[in-house]
């Protein structure tokens, strides 16, 4: 039964992200906390997004900025790090509700700006982008999700084209993820039980990548969020409960 409810939450989560081009991870969590727990849902939550990001990326190659990618690498990999090395002296209780907050936060803020004009933040320049990936590499270590957000927010401000930011997201997304992995093997997070638990949740992304490819073609963007972000609301308050 975990193995059908971790396929499923992939297969979701990739199906989404690929459409929005962020936002798979922090629905992802909440799906498999119900299913694995707060600390083993945050390492799978390393693992199954390379099931959406490379194929996103092989297939919006030719958008990709490499040299904001890079940059991002630069601090990705040390954040994530240092985000693996403290994610073990973190009560799962404490983790549970910082992880229900964020969900609140950020699918508030993607329904909001559906009705409402909130300004982008504008005048970033690429030489930030290193501390852009350090802050969302611990973001991400420590609460499996939050980082794509902050990453897409920050090539917005650096006013990249949107084809641009989404396939250069899947870009960082994936150098966040080979980052996350890293890091929590070399503190020792990783156990063989997450083995065939993240190669099902792989291959459950993929085929959500292959699906929201489909997707995107035909839905409006403003439906797909806003059904993004109530389910992130709904699910953020159920963890906070």
């Amino acid at each position: 039964m975990i193995y059908i409810q971790i396929a499923l939450a992939a297969l979701i989560a990739g199906a989404l992200d690929t459409v929005a081009g962020f936002g798979g991870g922090l629905l992802l969590i909440p799906l498999l906390v119900l299913a694995v727990g707060s600390r083993d849902a945050v390492l799978l939550a390393a693992v199954i997004p390379l099931g959406w990001n490379i194929p996103r990326m092989i297939a919006m190659r030719e958008w990709i900025n490499w040299r904001a990618t890079w940059l991002f690498g630069l601090g990705i990999f040390p954040g994530a790090i240092l985000g693996g090395y403290f994610l073990n002296s973190i009560n799962p209780n404490i983790l549970r509700m910082a992880i229900g907050a964020v969900l609140v936060i950020f699918g508030a803020y993607y329904v909001v700006r559906l009705y409402v004009d909130l300004p982008p933040p504008r005048g970033l320049k690429p030489s930030m982008f290193p501390v852009a990936g350090f802050v969302t590499g611990v973001i991400g270590s420590l609460l499996g999700a939050g980082h794509g957000p902050l990453q897409t927010g920050a090539l917005l401000a650096a006013s990249m084209p949107p084809r641009e930011i989404a396939a250069t997201n899947g870009a960082v997304g994936l150098l966040t993820a080979v980052s996350r992995i890293i890091g929590y093997a070399i503190t020792g997070e990783l156990h063989q039980g997450l083995l065939l638990w993240g190669l099902v949740g792989v291959a459950g992304a993929w085929a959500g990548c292959l699906i929201g490819l489909d997707l995107s073609r035909r839905s409006k963007d403003s439906t797909l969020e806003l059904v993004i972000g109530i389910v992130l609301v709904i699910a953020g308050i159920k963890m906070l409960l």
